[in-house]
């Protein structure tokens, strides 16, 4: 039985505080705050390998409304001076400071600096990460609620696709109707100066253009101010489309994507579509408790190589991807990132998806995206929406 307890997580943290001999943590992020006290109001959670307390910064209603931590652990209002003070009054006034450098601001960072100036900054974030990455079972079932979410959107697509309208038109519906079944509206990505629309959607000689935000489908966006996502562009009978428009359950997302046809298919995006089906499906029977994600993306490469589909792997040379899936949970995009080159070890109960697209250079791209669950045998599918090309 996977444990619920959620006052574990600052235990557990707390421990690898004391095995990596980080004296304090001070964190500012929301999403990690939440996480360990589920409470997203702004806050800094300062975490010792003894004690811990929540400095709220307002809001201090909602923050005793929604924390499971002990009412004492918390205080109304506090400076980043009075933490020091705090520290040095449980005996603590030196030693390795844990941060969130990956997202800190550099200007906040040498705020704090200069008051814990007898600490030394050390990254937290990657400890916090691998914590995040295996979940219980609420935020199995909140992945799951997700998933149902993201069902009502690929329905829609069903419901209004037709020739005429414009990407941006059918990306609308779509995000409509995630609304409309709980979707709580953002993406939440832990990335510098990452912008993106609500998600990709792309089609016809979109799908052959790709951003630079990463080296998957992204669609071109509606300018250059925001360049992925859907597009003005007119949708035409035959044209392929792939809708990748992610979905958040209290803060819990879903990403998966599936590919359209308007009209009818040509024989070459069938098999396409069916060599693609046949990698995923040959990668996930492999998923199990101790698989490397190098190891995982080995097995994608050599199904390719086996379909004679590997010029298409991923895209077209010289932007092909390097990855076939990732975490998923609090953001949409967390570690492990399923490099071709990535020793890490996945294990029960992390939440990935497995995300494979061929590109051909004459009939466009077809792209299959799963929500899945590890297990120790094997993994499960957590998508609901059939894992089809859908012909509308």
């Amino acid at each position: 039985m996977i444990s619920n307890n959620k006052t574990m997580r600052l235990k557990i943290f707390q421990k690898r505080l004391l095995e990596l001999e980080i004296k304090a943590a001070v964190l500012i992020l929301s999403r990690d705050i939440f996480y360990y006290t589920g409470t997203a109001q702004p806050c800094i959670l300062v975490v010792t390998q003894n004690d811990y307390f929540l400095i709220v910064r307002r809001a201090l209603d909602f923050v005793l409304n929604e924390t499971w931590i002990d009412n004492s652990k918390i205080l109304k209002n506090g400076s980043f001076k009075e933490i020091l003070l705090k520290l040095i009054e449980l005996g603590i006034n030196k030693g390795h400071l844990g941060l969130e450098l990956d997202v800190i601001p550099a200007e906040l960072f040498l705020k704090i600096m200069s008051i814990f100036s007898g600490f030394k900054p050390v990254n937290i974030s990657e400890e916090i990460m691998i914590q995040r990455m295996k979940k219980d079972q609420e935020e199995i079932d909140l992945i799951r609620a997700a998933c149902n979410i993201m069902k009502a959107g690929q329905q829609r697509v069903l419901e209004v696709l037709s020739e005429g309208m414009t990407e941006l038109e059918l990306a609308a519906e779509v995000e409509y109707a995630h609304r409309k079944a709980g979707h709580e509206g953002i993406l939440s990505m832990r990335n510098f100066d990452f912008y993106i629309s609500r998600g990709p959607l792309s089609s016809g000689e979109n799908l052959f253009k790709v951003s630079g935000f990463s080296n998957t489908i992204t669609g071109i966006g509606l300018s250059p101010a925001v360049p992925a996502g859907p597009s003005l562009r007119k949708i035409k009978s035959g044209d392929i489309i792939v809708v990748d428009i992610p979905t958040c359950y209290q803060g819990y997302h879903s990403d998966e994507t599936r590919t359209y046809v308007l009209g009818k298919a040509c024989a070459e995006v069938t098999d396409l579509f069916k060599a693609l089906r046949d990698i995923s499906d040959n990668v996930m029977a492999y998923l199990r408790d101790g698989i490397k994600c190098s190891e995982l993306f080995g097995i994608a490469c050599s199904c390719a190589r086996r379909l004679g589909v590997e010029d298409y792997f991923l895209g077209l040379a010289p932007r092909k991807g390097n990855f076939i899936g990732h975490g998923i949970g609090l953001d949409a995009n967390e570690p492990p990132i399923l490099f071709e080159k990535s020793d890490f070890v996945l294990r029960s109960n992390f939440t990935i998806t497995i995300e494979i697209h061929l590109t051909h250079p004459e009939h466009g791209a077809v792209k299959l995206e799963d929500m899945v669950l590890i297990k120790e045998n094997g993994c499960e599918i957590l998508s609901v929406t059939e894992r089809e090309m859908f012909l509308v």
